[in-house]
């Protein structure tokens, strides 16, 4: 379970307000704070950010002054780091559509128009898998899990049955999207350890101290692309394209290919529309995505019967 983070008031870099708790005042303004020696902000200062489509602004953390540079541009170009006070977990949800495969008993299920609703924060990921399986039935799964706890569901948030030996399997996915991956070397902060692949690719490697697992994001630079964001064609970008997740035992793989900004249009987060999932080397899943949204509302309230039947 995620740890409490405290929360504190204070001025950051050129006398900005941060706000702390609604109605609470800010501070005054102060120097900007300094990485400590554990490599880890003691607290979590957050900052208002207008969210999509004129909903008014929420809090987001800004981005810790222990967290790397190459971190904080990589996040901004994938759209989680706005604003003059860096935020870079400002993508806290995401949904998304897609058609494609995903592995199955004794072989591959087609997907068509499955959905997935993913919240970084708590963790927590609700599938909807649609199409048919790889022995020909019909496929029409809602597989979810949020933070300890694992369930299925015959509709969104109704008819649920524990399925808590799933969990182990269910979690890793979490760190197959961009967001997700870059979540884990956030909140690695000063750990997160940059080196450098044979072909000049850059590689982030950081565990989150909330779940022990270990993620390395391959980052390509470039300058040859179409406008993505707020990115012209010609200014460099910095894109993760693949994922390395370890957990349970087990090397969870991921490769993002053909970044769009058109999937959500006038918003500058782009995502890629082409998605493969590997397990332990073998095709776990391979997403062509349809449909994007970042930061919509989705909720997992966990089953009283999940509850019931974890405890027992």
């Amino acid at each position: 379970m995620r740890t409490a983070i405290v929360v504190a008031a204070a001025g950051l870099l050129m006398g900005n307000a941060v706000m702390a708790q609604r109605g609470m005042p800010a501070a005054p303004a102060g120097p900007a704070p300094t990485c400590p020696p554990s490599g880890y902000m003691p607290q979590a200062y957050y900052a208002g950010f207008g969210q999509n489509g004129g909903d008014g602004n929420t809090a987001y953390e800004i981005a810790s002054p222990c967290i790397g540079k190459d971190v904080r541009e990589v996040a901004e170009s994938i759209g989680m780091g706005r604003n003059k006070l860096l935020g870079v977990k400002n993508v806290i949800t995401i949904m998304f559509s897609a058609d494609g495969t995903m592995a199955d008993a004794g072989g591959m299920a087609k997907l068509t128009k499955s959905d997935f609703h993913i919240s970084y924060y708590l963790p927590a990921m609700r599938m909807f898998l649609n199409g048919t399986r790889a022995n020909g039935q019909p496929l029409k799964d809602i597989r979810v899990f949020a933070d300890q706890y694992a369930w299925n569901e015959t509709q969104e948030g109704r008819g649920a049955t524990a399925a808590m030996s799933t969990l182990n399997d269910r979690a890793p996915l979490l760190k197959l999207t961009p967001f997700g991956a870059m979540w884990s070397v956030i909140e690695a902060e000063g750990h997160t350890v940059v080196t450098k692949t044979a072909d000049g690719k850059t590689v982030l490697t950081g565990t989150s101290p909330y779940d022990g697992i270990e993620v390395s994001i391959t980052v390509e630079d470039r300058v040859q692309h179409p406008r993505l964001g707020p990115y012209a064609p010609g200014e460099l970008i910095r894109l993760p394209v693949a994922v390395t997740a370890k957990a349970n035992g087990h090397a969870y793989g991921a490769t993002f290919a053909d970044y769009r900004s058109n999937l959500e249009p006038n918003v500058w987060i782009i995502f890629p529309a082409q998605i493969a999932w590997t397990l332990d080397g073998k095709p776990l899943a391979d997403l062509r995505v349809t449909y994007f949204r970042s930061n919509p509302y989705v909720v997992f309230p966990v089953p009283d019967v999940v509850k019931q039947k974890s405890s027992n």
